[in-house]
């Protein structure tokens, strides 16, 4: 098995590949220091298993998955957490270990691995139990080639469905992120953004008016249309 070793710490990430180097059968092919490189190395590698700690600066272990979707690899979480909260994951069927780790614990892990089929699953369970903790987003991560732009939740505009993507507008950019519209919607603060029609979710800190019970006018000018069940969430009856 071909290797990728993530973590911020360097004195973590020289324990985990002098381990390795030890085990007959895989290879360690990168070392990374954030989520960002670790997306990048995956993408160009295409690595068979990822040692992904989970406590990162800008991108932590989660979020890398979230971004790397069905190109994520399989996957053992390297974290300081207490055994007991490890113990709690562990129940999705993806391995973790817990700092420090040892040579036996982490043969373990590879051979847990080698029998394990339904990872990608057990990534959308840990996934959506990160989503019900936290509970309204406070940043959306959208994953441009290599390249990871982190969109503030204060600094959204609108959002607006279009086929398989949501176009995000800022003041200054728009992105475009593969995902539903709904989806992002049961996950923003739904005190602060409102579904507006069946194709906007719009940021009411930027609202100036409503005209007609049709558009809503944002401060900058532009006009998004309101449906009637629209227009209902808008003042809330």
């Amino acid at each position: 098995m071909r290797a990728i070793v993530v973590d911020d710490e360097e004195l973590a990430r020289e324990a985990i590949s002098g381990l390795l180097h030890e085990i007959e059968g895989i290879t360690l092919i990168a070392e990374c220091s954030d989520g960002i490189e670790a997306i990048k190395k995956v993408k160009s590698l295409n690595p068979d298993v990822l040692f992904l700690d989970i406590k990162m600066p800008q991108l932590d272990g989660f979020e890398v998955l979230e971004l790397l979707g069905d190109d994520a690899p399989r996957t053992i979480f390297v974290t300081a957490f207490d055994e007991f909260a490890v113990k709690a994951f562990e129940a999705n069927a993806v391995d973790y270990l817990l700092k420090p780790v040892s040579r036996e614990r982490l043969q373990q892990s590879l051979e847990k691995l080698k029998s394990l089929d339904d990872y990608k699953i057990a990534y959308q369970r840990i996934l959506r139990e990160k989503e019900q903790k936290n509970k309204y987003l406070e940043r959306i991560l959208v994953r441009d080639g290599h390249a990871v732009h982190i969109i503030p939740a204060e600094e959204i505009l609108w959002l607006e469905a279009q086929d398989d993507y949501v176009a995000i507008k800022t003041d200054n950019n728009l992105f475009l992120k593969l995902d539903r519209l709904s989806r992002l919607e049961e996950r923003l603060n739904e005190d602060k953004f409102k579904r507006i029609h069946r194709s906007y979710i719009v940021n009411m800190d930027f609202v100036q008016r409503v005209e007609d019970q049709k558009w809503v006018i944002l401060k900058s000018g532009k006009k998004l249309p309101v449906s009637k069940s629209g227009f209902t969430r808008f003042f809330g009856k």
